[in-house]
């Protein structure tokens, strides 16, 4: 089975510090998983746990030192990712002067469009959120999940086939709305691959088919296996909180 997202062996170290006396810092360890299409996967960690560099990296905005990303079927280089990836992080930046559509219009010019297949797709998005009837408001009035809905609303300029999400719908209570789990449900039955990070499961729970824990930049299994569903379905990893060996150690 060909799966949309395919990660084998990926790690990430940050330096801090002068050169001399630069501190390595792991942030990504030994990751490998398997994401097919039409799938929604929640990514849950504590903040610090590697979240949102695994989520730059499999964008290919963040250069990893060892392990390999393939992007249906792609092995991604460098800062090159197949067309048709969409990555929202955590705080989009939005001009708080522009409208709603004029921001999406914004950052429809990104991409490869007609004038008319812009603003075609603009509106879509617009109305696939529940966001048409806030279009001609600034940012700057916008509640903090109206700010969210434009960022799921940016995701779906480009007709993408894979949606990464760093905590964009998370913490206003958004994964919990009928829109939004509706708006999510009908994306995957297209075949969009959809990843969500959030630092709580419960948020989670009700919108992912699979659940991965990442705990100090290790996807935690209870197999050695990367953390994958099998074409029947049956999942190959796990989908329950898991905890980390040093902290059983520490308890026991």
């Amino acid at each position: 089975m060909q799966f949309a997202l395919s990660v084998r062996g990926l790690n990430k170290t940050y330096h801090s510090g002068a050169r001399s006396r630069a501190m390595a810092i792991p942030a990504l360890r030994d990751v490998s998983l398997d994401v097919r299409a039409g799938e929604i996967v929640g990514l849950v960690g504590q903040p610090g746990a590697g979240k949102s560099t695994l989520l730059l990296c499999l964008a290919g905005l963040l250069r990893t030192d060892e392990g390999t990303i393939n992007w249906f079927g792609e092995q991604i280089t460098g800062h090159h990712v197949p067309p048709g990836l969409a990555y929202v992080p955590q705080r989009a930046g939005y001009y708080s002067f522009l409208t709603v559509r004029e921001a999406l219009e914004y950052y429809a010019t990104l991409h490869d469009l007609s004038t008319a297949n812009r603003a075609a797709q603009v509106e879509a998005a617009l109305r696939e959120v529940c966001l048409h009837i806030h279009a001609t408001r600034r940012v700057s009035t916008l509640s903090a999940s109206l700010v969210q809905r434009l960022g799921l609303a940016q995701s779906l300029i480009g007709s993408p086939r894979a949606i990464l999400l760093d905590e964009t719908l998370s913490g206003e209570g958004l994964l919990f709305d009928p829109d939004v789990v509706s708006v999510l449900t009908r994306l995957t039955r297209r075949g969009i691959m959809i990843i969500l990070a959030a630092p709580n499961p419960v948020e989670l729970h009700r919108i992912a088919a699979r659940i991965i824990h990442i705990v100090e930049g290790r996807v935690v299994t209870g197999r050695r296996e990367p953390v994958a569903l099998e074409p029947n379905g049956k999942q190959t990893g796990f989908d329950l909180p898991v905890r980390p060996p040093r902290l059983v150690a520490e308890q026991s």
